[in-house]
């Protein structure tokens, strides 16, 4: 059972009163516990068919999310949402990134033509970003007929000498004829003493390519936490919008994980008819749907029904979001949590609380509310792997942060049809810029937010994240209560889990 009865009660009180709770109007209280954090699991489902070694995911915002923090959040076990830019290329260039950092067996490996020249075979490798240095050589029938490496190609000194040249022939390559799982590549490419091992059908048609230092960090690093997908490559979604059909089914070819139907408001039209379009029209290509965001059961409950795989709750919690003061609607995030995770509970399906976590308690908090998985985009803003350049304002480094809604990212026309807005329409915005302290790297942040979700969970007695919504009981305190609960004393070094509240 996703939501406990004492919680039921609780919230069902409070709405009757006609009042809803934030993150910091409410407590967990402990309970006996024979539970260490180091013995907790923290695997969560994402969405339907695809789950996360942590219950964490990176905001497809502008300053938040391209494929730096993507790749790196997947290597934490996590996933990132990458923002809807207005060239859709970038997104497949970004996805790429991500796919091609790290992967077991590549289904189909970048390839080139014997006859090409080695100044083609540069192109086609820095339009992968150079992130590999090998490419299957084909003959004219499409067959494998070589490989092509780095340390052959640098003995060419003429971007026109012929690949056929430089390459491994077929007859000098370790090959195998049908497919092999990831134990059985480990164990002949370690025999053969082979960097790479190509898969062929007995046609000699290639059938895929297994790289050794991935193969090896797999088999070999017993406690890896990847985020990877059936091909052993990372995992990675993207926001699509409403209504994009071209750049949905352009993302899906290159294996975009997951898509987000992502708008200021995911209870409309456009949002639900775009769910069951896509739904409909690529039910070819293996991926889920998340579409958000809302705030209420009826919210929730129609996006379900409609075909959403996971959805999105938050209208407004996010420290760069207006959305509350200028339309006057939103609500607050504990509450729209038990709101929507009684329709997830309803359909067996995930949701996500995004928006408004400053500090580890709050992920504790929101799950035990009824999410399985938080989104953030400040956090994540305040790392080296988000996109925007460091800044120095008096001795310390800041990076931009600003939200999708905000009066700099429309007149950049970087909001799409995320908000309903067009170059020409929509002008009032719902968003703010500001800036956030670069705290460090995606690794160290997901560390000390991870170890406290682990403390909070301890506390509570709750081994997983169906025990935190079995045993976590809140309870109501006031603003006293609140600040009686932060540090009040003149620091004189703040630690990098916990950050002064700017008022």
């Amino acid at each position: 059972m996703r939501i406990n009865q004492h919680n039921r009660d609780f919230f069902e009180y409070h709405h009757k009163t006609f009042q809803r709770l934030t993150f910091d109007d409410v407590l967990l209280p402990t309970q006996y516990s024979d539970v260490l954090p180091s013995q907790i699991n923290l695997e969560t489902m994402l969405s339907t068919n695809i789950g996360l070694k942590i219950p964490v995911i990176s905001a497809d915002m502008d300053t938040v999310t391209e494929w730096e923090m993507a790749q790196a959040l997947a290597m934490q076990g996590g996933i990132g949402m990458l923002w809807q830019s207005p060239d859709i290329s970038d997104q497949e260039g970004w996805i790429d990134r991500v796919k091609y950092a790290f992967n077991v067996k590549i289904d189909n490996p970048a390839t080139i033509q014997q006859d090409k020249s080695i100044g083609y075979a540069k192109e086609i490798l820095a339009k992968f970003g150079n992130k590999f240095s090998t490419l299957v050589v084909l003959d004219e029938n499409g067959k494998v007929a070589g490989l092509l490496t780095k340390d052959k190609t640098q003995f060419s000194s003429n971007p026109d000498d012929k690949i056929s040249n430089f390459m491994i022939k077929f007859e000098k390559l370790t090959v195998h004829e049908g497919n092999l799982d990831l134990n059985e590549a480990y164990t002949l490419m370690k025999k053969e003493h082979v960097p790479k091992l190509i898969l062929i059908d007995k046609d000699r048609n290639l059938n895929g390519l297994y790289c050794w230092t991935n193969v090896q960090s797999l088999v070999e690093r017993k406690n890896i936490n990847y985020n990877l997908d059936e091909r052993g490559q990372l995992r990675v979604g993207a926001n699509v919008g409403v209504h994009d059909y071209e750049r949905a089914e352009r993302l899906l070819k290159k294996n975009c994980d997951v898509l987000l139907v992502g708008t200021a408001h995911g209870y409309s039209k456009n949002v639900i008819e775009t769910v069951k379009e896509l739904k409909a029209n690529f039910s070819g290509y293996k991926f889920d749907i998340i579409a958000g965001n809302v705030v209420t059961y009826e919210g929730a409950k129609a996006l379900f029904e409609d075909g959403a795989d996971a959805v999105k709750v938050g209208v407004g919690p996010g420290r760069i979001c207006d959305t509350r003061v200028i339309a006057g609607v939103g609500g607050p995030q504990i509450s729209a949590i038990f709101e929507c995770a009684k329709a997830a509970e309803e359909y067996n399906k995930p949701i996500i609380a995004d928006g408004g976590i400053k500090y580890s308690g709050q992920i504790t908090k929101a799950l035990a509310a009824g999410a399985d998985t938080v989104m953030m985009g400040g956090v994540f803003a305040s790392a080296i792997e988000s996109p925007e350049e460091k800044f120095m304002v008096d001795g310390i480094w800041f990076k931009p942060y600003r939200g999708m809604g905000s009066e700099g990212a429309m007149k950049e026309n970087k909001t799409g049809k995320r908000y309903g807005a067009t170059a020409g329409g929509k002008t009032v915005p719902e968003g703010v810029e500001g800036k956030v302290e670069l705290v460090g790297g995606v690794e160290q942040i997901v560390y000390n937010f991870m170890g406290g979700l682990r403390q909070g969970m301890g506390y509570i007695g709750a081994r997983t994240i169906p025990e935190l919504w079995e045993k976590g009981k809140f309870i109501r305190v006031t603003s006293a209560g609140d600040q009686e609960g932060h540090p009040s004393v003149d620091m004189v070094k703040e630690p990098p889990n916990y950050q002064i509240r700017k008022k």
